[in-house]
């Protein structure tokens, strides 16, 4: 016969019950906004852009790794320090090549 004693699954709690509910606030928020009233803001909010102009047609072209890993950082770190959630890679490419043609008046 088997020897060990078990209670019923059914009895048994999950063990994720043991960890506590996530705080209804964010508590890292006062903090960064400390930080971020004595900087000058990282980046100029986007203008409206018209539905037929939004970031949805996908543009194939090959850039060196070396500069995709550090697009991907940038928009990781303006993230952060803004906390804008709408910052993507598309977003800054979009403004970059903005900014590129209309310095070389393109």
């Amino acid at each position: 016969m088997n020897a060990v004693n078990r209670e019923p699954a059914i009895k048994r709690r999950h063990p994720a019950d043991d960890i506590p509910d996530k705080p209804a606030g964010p508590q890292s928020e006062p903090k960064a906004q400390t930080t971020n009233k004595k900087s000058a803001p990282v980046s100029v909010p986007a203008p409206a852009v018209p539905l037929d102009e939004r970031l949805i047609e996908q543009h194939n072209v090959r850039i060196r790794p070396s500069t995709k890993a550090r697009l991907k950082r940038a928009v990781d770190k303006l993230r952060y320090e803004t906390g804008d959630r709408t910052i993507s890679e598309a977003s800054l490419t979009d403004r970059a090549l903005l900014e590129f043609l209309e310095r070389n008046n393109c």
